[in-house]
């Protein structure tokens, strides 16, 4: 029979290590190495049927180079809805296939507890299993950024302003935390029907906490989001997140990547060598200033690019103060829902003052997390 084993923040049973949402919040090494010492990879078929661990499974709603999400409900909590994120490992992978992606779950596992923002999707709960491994996630009703990228799907111009300045929050409050994303691009951006955005899938991130794991991770990333530097397989830094965002802006703004490269050579060639050409060139109607915004966060070296989220930010505030004085007509669908509420320029100005002024509640809850561990751990020592 099974004797199970808990540290007070990682819990074995036989083969299967559990780690609990707040134990994550815990250094993050300590994490890691529990692991590192769970059971050698193995290949098989994963097949879903009705439930993940204690959550019971309604139905496949995305998938991935490296995992499967499922709409899953949490008995614990009301039965409320939850993504469960399923890392496999298929028949056909090899051993470096299935490398990538236990060190992709191990990377987005390391985060629960410790990013909460209003648009960074939580991590609520991780589970390594001897043959597979899974997230639990807050569920994000609606789809990606993906059905709003081509031409004839286009947000407002407005719309896709303020969707920039929230993923630059978001990004902001992750690297003062020590963590870079490295892998922006529409389909890792969650919108909702009520028009609110929530960065996802930080399986490609650096950590600090995880820096020998993570820098050496290659094999995950979209190619056509990929900063020089990045494809490089230079040190990467919080730039490369921020040219990422830049093609990911000019993919919202005009449908088109700003490179017409025809396959993956070309491809690496252009983003490498080739200036692209100002979105206002493929869409007259854009003002000057966001042709200047895209193309200096898309600058190929990172020295000439933003050198914070902060001066990002104030870019983008000052280009709506352009679109709202050149364009009176917009209606109210079309306008910043946020503005309405609390001018631009003040939720920048707090936000500046304060690192993130939408993220306090998060860090409350963050707050009390770690004191819940912080009690957690000392009850554990007595």
């Amino acid at each position: 029979m099974n004797q199970a084993r808990s540290t007070g923040l990682i819990k074995r049973t036989g083969n299967t290590i559990t780690l609990h949402k707040y134990a994550l919040i815990a250094p993050t090494r300590r994490v890691n190495s529990a692991l590192a010492r769970g059971p050698p990879p193995m290949t098989f078929k994963f097949e879903i049927e009705d439930r993940i661990g204690r959550y019971p499974i309604e139905r496949e709603i995305g998938r991935g180079a490296t995992s499967r999400v499922y709409l899953g409900h949490d008995p614990n909590a009301d039965n409320r809805p939850v993504a469960v994120k399923v890392f496999f490992f298929e028949e056909h992978q090899s051993a470096e296939d299935i490398k990538v992606i236990r060190k992709a779950f191990v990377a987005e596992a390391a985060l629960a507890g410790r990013l909460s923002h209003p648009h960074i999707v939580e991590i609520l709960d991780a589970v390594s299993e001897p043959n597979y491994s899974y997230l639990v996630m807050e569920y994000v009703e609606g789809s990606t950024l993906d059905d709003h990228a081509d031409a004839a799907t286009l947000l407002p111009v407005p719309k896709v302003v303020e969707i920039a300045f929230n993923c630059i929050r978001a990004l902001d409050y992750a690297f003062q935390r020590g963590v870079v994303h490295r892998d922006i691009k529409p389909g890792n951006l969650l919108y909702s029907p009520a028009g609110e955005i929530k960065v996802s899938d930080f399986g490609a991130s650096f950590q600090e906490a995880l820096a020998h794991e993570t820098t050496q991770l290659t094999g995950i990333g979209s190619p056509a989001y990929m900063s020089p530097e990045q494809i490089r397989l230079e040190p990467l830094n919080h730039q490369t997140d921020i040219y990422s965002l830049g093609v990911v802006i000019y993919k919202l703004l005009t449908g088109r990547l700003p490179y017409n490269a025809s396959n993956p050579l070309s491809l690496t060639y252009e983003i490498l060598n080739v200036q692209p050409q100002p979105p206002s060139t493929l869409r007259p109607d854009l003002p000057r200033m966001l042709d200047e915004i895209c193309l200096k966060a898309m600058a190929k070296d990172p020295a000439q690019r933003y050198q914070s989220w902060i001066e990002f930010g104030k870019e983008l505030s000052r280009a709506f103060g352009v679109l709202r004085s050149t364009d009176a007509k917009l209606s109210d669908s079309e306008k910043y829902a946020d503005i309405r509420v609390l001018p631009f320029s003040i939720r920048l100005m707090m936000w500046c003052s304060g690192r993130g002024c939408g993220s306090v509640r998060g860090e409350k809850s963050a707050r009390a997390r770690r004191s819940s561990v912080k009690a957690t751990t000392a009850m554990a020592s007595m």
